[in-house]
């Protein structure tokens, strides 16, 4: 009897196995040291963090969560000289991302604003955002989904018109790139300014990322980290992620315990010096999916944001150059019948799964956010979306295991 093919979503066995010499010197290290939260260790992952991604300050977190929340916190003190924002004050995002993005905004006291995405790249739209701009409006929290770049150009000329903060979402793109034309947020709040080829995550205020063990730099258990150019934003996330104290057993502001730890930061350390090869095979994988999907009629393979074409409408299409997408998630659309090959493609092994099947804007949680707009294509997504197998150690039969049972079904 033949064996049964399992093929996970992710494998991080083959990652580790790879990894396990130069992750276990570092542990080796932590263990001598015994300096196990923040400490030598997570100063050193954060300066390399910060040289990586071409910024001036990398702040490490407990969790991808944390830095959302500790971002927005850091900026409702720093912009309203306020701990929290009023419930009054709205932030703009998209309904059609992980819980988190919203939980973050409704903890630090704002509100949610929920506006459609665009059709091609899945991503929040900024004629949308434009639309749904009040006197309350705050900020703007684009989502990076799976690793494609959200139309940042747009978003920031958008902030500065209305002096609104921009928070990027990063947690499933670091390493992703995005070739900015020069629009930048004023000085005052401590933007990125435009350029080529710049970091996701370093282009509005400050950026948030998790590393989560799934992402493509994931750790061994849950961290975070914020990016930014603004010496008073780092400032006061540092304060805020140890308690809220500026000197010891001396809070002066409400805070977390969202320290990262020496383990987490030292595996990080790792694998941050194969992040850009570990991306490269990721698009790699993506290419051959793009290249074995292109014919069936059934399918609309992923998007990338391009140079000289980006969408700024709902619908608009972008070219099909790839520049910085990194592929956290390979997610399709299926025009139709995305639960049965759902169901055809786990049933044959092959671990599949839609992100994400329920919007925000329909979940009980955030029953008292807002809503601007129909969500038509949030909503045409959420039914339409699935996404396939994607890692850097997924072997070339798996791949081609992986296409040929998409095209089975299709045939049937």
């Amino acid at each position: 009897m033949a064996k049964k093919v399992e093929i996970p979503a992710l494998d991080l066995k083959r990652e580790y196995d790879f990894l396990r010499k130069d992750i276990a010197r570092e542990l080796r290290s932590c263990f001598e040291s015994q300096q196990w939260i923040l400490g030598e260790k997570v100063t050193q992952f954060e300066e390399k963090a910060a040289k990586y991604l071409g910024v001036k300050h990398a702040i490490g977190v407990a969790s991808g969560t944390d830095a959302l929340l500790l971002s927005l916190r850091a900026l409702a003190i720093k912009e309203k000289n306020k701990e929290y924002f009023d419930k009054k004050d709205e932030v703009i995002t998209t309904p059609f991302t992980f819980v988190a993005t919203a939980e973050a905004i409704v903890r630090s006291g704002a509100t949610p604003v929920f506006v459609d995405v665009n059709l091609a790249t899945f991503n929040i739209c900024p004629g949308e955002i434009k639309k749904a701009i009040t006197k309350n409006t705050v900020g703007i929290l684009p989502v990076h989904l799976y690793g494609n770049s959200c139309r940042m150009d747009e978003i920031l000329k958008i902030a500065k018109e209305n002096n609104l903060f921009v928070v990027e979402d990063t947690a499933q793109a670091f390493g992703g790139t995005y070739s900015t034309k020069g629009a930048c947020l004023p000085a005052r709040q401590g933007s990125a300014s435009g350029g080529k080829g710049k970091k996701l995550g370093t282009i509005g205020n400050c950026g948030a990322f998790s590393f989560f063990p799934s992402k493509n730099l994931g750790g061994c258990g849950d961290g975070g980290l914020i990016a930014t150019n603004n010496i008073r934003l780092a400032e006061l996330v540092r304060i805020l992620r140890n308690h809220g104290q500026i000197k010891k057993y001396n809070a002066s502001y409400i805070g977390y315990n969202s320290r990262l730890d020496s383990i987490q930061a030292a595996i990080l350390l790792v694998k941050l010096k194969y992040v850009d090869k570990f991306n490269q095979l990721r698009r790699e994988i993506a290419k051959k999916y793009n290249e074995a999907f292109k014919d069936i009629k059934q399918l609309q393979t992923p998007k990338p944001l391009t140079i000289n074409h980006q969408p700024s409408t709902i619908n608009q299409q972008p070219s099909t150059i790839n520049y910085g997408h990194v592929y956290h998630l390979y997610t399709i659309k299926v025009t139709s019948g995305r639960d049965e090959l759902l169901k055809f493609l786990n049933s044959s092994g092959i671990d599949t799964r839609p992100y994400y099947p329920i919007l925000l804007s329909k979940m009980k949680a955030f029953k008292n956010c807002k809503i601007k707009g129909d969500l038509k294509n949030a909503k045409d997504l959420s039914k339409k979306i699935l996404s396939l197998p994607i890692h850097p150690f997924l072997k070339d039969e798996e791949i081609d295991y992986v296409i040929s049972t998409v095209k089975k079904f299709f045939k049937k």
